[in-house]
């Protein structure tokens, strides 16, 4: 099996992957713009985190070279959406979360396809998750500022967040089933696992679309903190499991 990516830097690269995505499903004359070029730096940040990380460790140059060559990109989306030039944001962002793609997948080898195929859908659906939930609790901070933006956008955001974690779930329960519904996970760390990565979630956005609904911005951004503690904890601990073989990536 080829030499599984470092810890920081897969966990960069899903977090900024997720990210430039969600940008994509944005409508962008509901959102300020500014929204958009805070989105492309934190995602630069997180692609120079990530190359960084690969190069310290030797990892493969076409990878590192693609990690930068999507840096960059981002780089020229955020000039763009700052600019006011959504023309231009838009491919490049595309751009960002193809590449960004691309390298997740070329991440998940397996000795088989089919194990390639659930640990590539896996990194993809925590990707999604990652960048839907940070992007939620993020929009949240803008009705601070502005009270009279339409609550849609948030509303799709949460609503992208119950679907990551929906297909994360599913893609977990493929992947248990694939192994015979036999892990090498001890129970207490799969229980942790299940329990603050999935029921943690599940409940926080539950909470969060019923205070989205009613309009209570402010709640729902703290519950949004929440949410998020509960799926950084459980992707990160699924990608420390997953390096022992007990849970898809």
């Amino acid at each position: 099996m080829p030499q599984p990516t470092p810890l920081l830097a897969d966990f960069a690269l899903r977090l900024a992957g997720g990210l430039a995505i969600l940008l994509l499903v944005t409508r962008r004359r509901a959102v300020p713009p500014a929204f958009f070029r805070t989105h492309c730096q934190i995602v630069l940040a997180l692609l120079v985190l990530a190359a960084l990380d690969l190069g310290r460790l030797g990892a493969s140059r076409p990878v590192e070279a693609g990690v930068v060559a999507a840096a960059v990109v981002a780089y020229l989306a955020s000039a763009c959406w700052g600019l006011g030039l959504p023309r231009l944001g838009v491919p490049a962002t595309s751009m960002v979360a193809a590449v960004v793609s691309a390298l997740l997948i070329v991440a998940s080898r397996r000795p088989t396809a089919e194990g390639w195929a659930i640990h590539a859908a896996g990194r993809l659906a925590s990707a999604f998750l990652l960048g839907a939930t940070l992007s939620a609790m993020l929009l949240g901070h803008h009705y601070l500022t502005a009270p009279s933006m339409t609550i849609d956008p948030l509303r799709r955001y949460v609503l992208c967040m119950a679907i990551g974690l929906a297909v994360r779930v599913a893609i977990e329960v493929v992947g248990l089933g694939a192994r015979g519904g036999t892990t090498t996970v001890e129970p207490m760390f799969l229980a942790m696992r299940w329990g603050m990565g999935f029921a943690g979630p599940a409940l926080a956005m539950f909470l969060a679309w019923r205070t989205v609904v009613i309009r209570s911005t402010q709640s729902a951004t703290g519950i949004l903190y929440i949410a998020f503690a509960f799926v950084l904890f459980g992707e990160i601990s699924a990608m420390v499991l997953a390096r022992g073989g007990g849970v898809v990536s």
